[in-house]
């Protein structure tokens, strides 16, 4: 079990840091846009979309790393008086009744949409540049997947807590 949990978080590190470098392209992106359009008068055909395809990747590439180093946002009113084992049974609760129901579905539509869009060759109508969304589409679907794979690494070391009310860290 312990090596399916490093796997996981391996996954979700490697993800995460590599993803981050999206942010440089997506910079770098967004300074040649401005520079061209403000001191050239010159208008971009790709800005528009290639900034939101690489922040969208970034954001979803990223999410798994994120809930690996508990960096999402947590109502701390009265989670954070529970004790450990309060706290895993909490967790055990929620991750059962609203994060497997909400990303199932989740993965299962976006997937379902990535597909028909590799299938049909979908593109932007943003833009005029009109790229192919499937690498975009792809990356999200990837991306809610090692949240999903996290999801479960998580919830099983709250369980373990749970259940034997000793913290399980990795």
């Amino acid at each position: 079990m312990e090596k399916f949990l490093r796997i996981i978080d391996g996954a979700s590190v490697w993800t995460g840091k590599l993803g981050s470098f999206l942010v440089v392209v997506l910079v770098v992106a967004i300074g040649y846009d401005i520079t061209v359009r403000y001191l050239f008068a010159i208008p971009n055909q790709w800005a528009y979309d290639s900034t939101y395809m690489l922040y969208g990747s970034y954001t979803m590439l990223g999410a798994a790393y994120c809930h690996r180093e508990k960096g999402h946002v947590r109502m701390d009113l009265l989670y954070g008086k529970l004790s450990q084992r309060g706290k895993a049974i909490t967790d055990v609760i929620c991750y059962l009744l609203l994060f497997f129901p909400l990303f199932s579905v989740l993965l299962y539509k976006c997937g379902e949409n990535a597909y028909w869009s590799l299938l049909h060759g979908e593109r932007s109508s943003a833009s005029v540049w009109r790229p192919y969304m499937a690498p975009f589409k792809i990356s999200i679907v990837f991306g809610i997947f090692l949240f999903y794979l996290q999801g479960i690494a998580e919830f099983i070391r709250a369980l373990t807590t749970a259940i034997k009310g000793e913290r399980h860290d990795t």
